[in-house]
C-alpha cells in the first residue's frame, strides 16, 4: 500500500509497534472498492483501518468504535494529527450501535472467541443499510473458513476478496 502515515498508539492496544499485516490488507481491499457513504470501523483500535481508508476515500463519513478507552484516545489523536474528520466512540459494538452504515470494516477480535465474533457479525448485519457490506480480515489458521461459512448463514452473498500470506479478506453483502 502506498500510504504513509504516522499513528499514535500505546501499550494495551492491538498491534501497537507496527501496522498489522491483515489490517493493511483489509484497508487496501476497502480502498479498491472505492467506498462512499458511511463507514464504521468496529474494534477500531488506534484507527489504522478506518483512517487509511479515509486518506484514500476522503468523501466517506468515518466512524470507529472500540471498547478500549485508551485506543479511542489514540484514534482521535491520530485523526487530529492527520487532519482527518472522523468520529471515534468508546462503546461495545455488541450492544451499543444505533446507526446504520453503508460499510462496516472489522479485524475481528479472535482472542475474544467465536461467540463474540459471531455476535459482532450478526450485529454488523443489523446495522448495515439494505445494500450495505461487511468487510473483515481473518487469518486462515484462526478460523477464516468457519467465519466464511457462518457469514453465509447471515448474508445473502459472501465472497473472498483476497487471500494472501495466510490472511483472507472477506466481503459479506447484505443486499
Amino acid at each position: 500500500m502506498d500510504i504513509y502515515a504516522t499513528f499514535i498508539t500505546d501499550k494495551g492496544i492491538f498491534s501497537k509497534k507496527e501496522a498489522d499485516e491483515g489490517s493493511l490488507y483489509l484497508a487496501e481491499e476497502a480502498i479498491k472498492l472505492k467506498l462512499n457513504g458511511s463507514v464504521l470501523d468496529i474494534g477500531c483500535g488506534y484507527g489504522l483501518i478506518g483512517l487509511l481508508i479515509k486518506l484514500k476515500c476522503p468523501e466517506i463519513i468515518l466512524s470507529g468504535v472500540d471498547i478500549n478507552p485508551r485506543a479511542i484516545e489514540c484514534a482521535k489523536a491520530s485523526a487530529l494529527k492527520m487532519n482527518i474528520e472522523a468520529q471515534f466512540d468508546c462503546l461495545d459494538a455488541q450492544t451499543g450501535l444505533v446507526n446504520k452504515y453503508d460499510t462496516i470494516v472489522m479485524n475481528p477480535p479472535i482472542r475474544a472467541g467465536k461467540a463474540i465474533m459471531y455476535h459482532l457479525y450478526q450485529n454488523a448485519y443489523e446495522h448495515l443499510v439494505s445494500q450495505g457490506s461487511l468487510l473483515i480480515v481473518i487469518r486462515r489458521q484462526q478460523g477464516a473458513a468457519t467465519s466464511f461459512t457462518y457469514l453465509q448463514t447471515i448474508f445473502p452473498e459472501v465472497r473472498r476478496l483476497k487471500i494472501k500470506r495466510g490472511y483472507e479478506v472477506i466481503q459479506a453483502l447484505k443486499g
